[in-house]
């Protein structure tokens, strides 16, 4: 398998540097915002960091759903391309009701959806065309995200209390 053309993988099962690096640098942005709501402080420029964290998984979210959607452009078979076609669907929906529920029932919410979209990559990891290494990966970053976010979710809901 290559991820590019001139890039040969030798063991689809080794998280290639790029995608991992990547992946842990998009976790950033999850850890400090709730870090920042954590410790109570506001974003620089007086932003509201629970609705930049909300807003950001979103767009994550949605992300995901377009990688799956990609895979669904793939499939060989109608009947799964469907199938992943409407499961592709589903994040960005996911994460649009997030958005606008918003505060803490948002953020659980974003949460929930990060969470449920790392169990499906890695039951869709090695098949439909998605790399073994994709699910690892997946787990790993959605697992870090979820956490975060969820965490941000109890603090604010602590605050609206």
């Amino acid at each position: 398998m290559t991820l590019i053309a001139s890039e040969p993988v030798s063991d689809d099962r080794d998280i290639p540097f790029l995608p991992l690096a990547l992946g842990l640098a998009g976790l950033a942005p999850f850890i400090a915002l709730a870090l920042t709501i954590a410790l109570g402080g506001s974003g620089a420029a007086g932003f509201d960091p629970a609705s930049a964290l909300l807003a950001y998984g979103a767009v994550v979210l949605s992300f995901l759903g377009g990688a799956h959607w990609g895979l669904a452009l793939r499939h060989p078979s109608p009947d799964i391309r469907t199938a992943l076609y409407l499961g592709a669907a589903l994040p960005p929906l996911w994460a649009v009701a997030g958005l606008l529920l918003g505060g803490a029932v948002g953020l659980g919410m974003v949460a929930v959806g990060l969470a449920a979209q790392g169990a499906v990559d890695g039951l869709r990891s090695g098949r439909f065309a998605a790399p073994r290494w994709y699910g690892r990966l997946r787990a790993l970053l959605s697992a870090l995200a979820a956490v975060a976010t969820a965490a941000a979710a109890v603090v604010v809901a602590s605050q609206q209390m």
